[in-house]
């Protein structure tokens, strides 16, 4: 006998497939949720420009897989924004915004080394010991002005003689001239008598040759006045030549000679004699020399924009130009010098220091 069959036992319990959804929507909501915020946290978001499954599309765990699996096979172009950690994402995620768009990008990167371009060290013509010195290093000295004093007496008399010299032949011109003014009225004399036929002729010649003649000295020894004039100023250029004076405005590196040593303005063949008193640096004529290789020296030009970092301060960047390619390759090295202008003068930037050069498009 058949059993009687519930018909109310083969309909199917909505609520429960309803709850199921749900249950199955939720799930996916709150997985979505972590991934956000560990992307967001993490430092680095991800955005795909292409189209993303919303949240009430994804009605189970299976779908979300496969909107992700369908994403990743998309061939879109993807871009990274960094963005910070209390950065909240922009609704219109689809949308890419570059942070910078970077226009004079970097051709070329080179090493090279802070160089003066001028730069002594400062010396005497003369040989002589040195008595007084008055520089140190790190000191800042002004043109002309006076670094070191060598032992001048025997120039100091040499130019006391040659002053001497000038006065007395000054008093020999004074003296003679002083002839030369009774001869000549000695000589109108005679005229006005030969004239009047008082004298003979033979008078008046003696009178006029003896004119001529102290003429003739006087002028001798205004040439001798002149000659020892010179002989003046030449004792006194040798006099001051006992005085080392700074080339130009700059800064003392180096302090090459003490007091007592002797200084002279040729080579130290024995090594005992100091040929120079100091190093001296212009700071202001500060600027770069880079070698770089011929293979890529078309990418450099004059009046071409660089950055400069030392490496001492590697996170200083320094505004520079480029001033010249040195029309010259180093046959070894394969290698052409290249100038570098600094358009920051600063007391942190110095001499043979280490430097990086990042040559700029444009």
């Amino acid at each position: 006998m058949p059993r009687n069959i519930d018909i109310e036992q083969l309909t199917i319990d909505r609520s429960i497939a309803h709850s199921n959804t749900l249950f199955s929507s939720l799930i996916a909501k709150v997985l979505l949720s972590i991934m956000l915020i560990t992307s967001l946290f993490g430092g680095a978001f991800v955005i795909q420009a292409a189209y993303q499954p919303s949240v009430q599309e994804l009605t189970s765990v299976s779908q979300l897989t496969q909107a992700a699996d369908m994403n990743n096979e998309t061939d879109t172009v993807t871009a990274n924004v960094v963005m910070s950690a209390g950065e909240a994402p922009t609704a219109n995620n689809h949308l890419i915004k570059l942070t910078d768009t970077i226009v004079n990008s970097s051709v070329l990167d080179a090493s090279g080394h802070i160089v003066a371009r001028r730069i002594a060290t400062v010396s005497s013509r003369v040989t002589g010991k040195l008595n007084k010195l008055n520089i140190e290093e790190g000191q800042r000295v002004q043109s002309n002005q006076i670094i070191a004093e060598l032992d001048d007496r025997q120039a100091r008399i040499s130019y006391q003689l040659a002053q001497a010299d000038l006065t007395a032949n000054t008093a020999r011109f004074h003296e003679l001239n002083i002839v030369y003014q009774h001869e000549l009225q000695r000589l109108e004399r005679q005229q006005i008598l030969f004239n009047k036929s008082l004298i003979s002729e033979q008078f008046l010649d003696d009178s006029r040759f003896t004119t001529e003649k102290i003429a003739a000295q006087l002028t001798n020894k205004r040439a001798l006045i002149d000659l020892s004039e010179q002989k003046v100023a030449l004792a006194q250029y040798q006099l001051e030549q006992h005085k080392i004076r700074a080339p130009f405005d700059g800064v003392v590196i180096s302090k090459n000679a003490q007091v007592g040593e002797l200084i002279s303005s040729g080579s130290s063949g024995g090594g005992f004699i100091r040929t120079g008193v100091g190093t001296i640096v212009d700071m202001s004529s500060l600027e770069i020399e880079v070698e770089v290789a011929e293979s890529y020296i078309n990418r450099v030009h004059a009046n071409q924009n660089a950055i400069a970092t030392l490496d001492a301060y590697p996170n200083w960047e320094i505004s520079s130009e480029v001033i010249a390619v040195i029309p010259t390759a180093d046959r070894q090295k394969a290698s052409i010098k290249v100038r570098v202008k600094l358009h920051t003068t600063d007391a942190r930037i110095l001499p043979d220091m280490g430097v990086k050069v990042s040559f700029l498009k444009g």
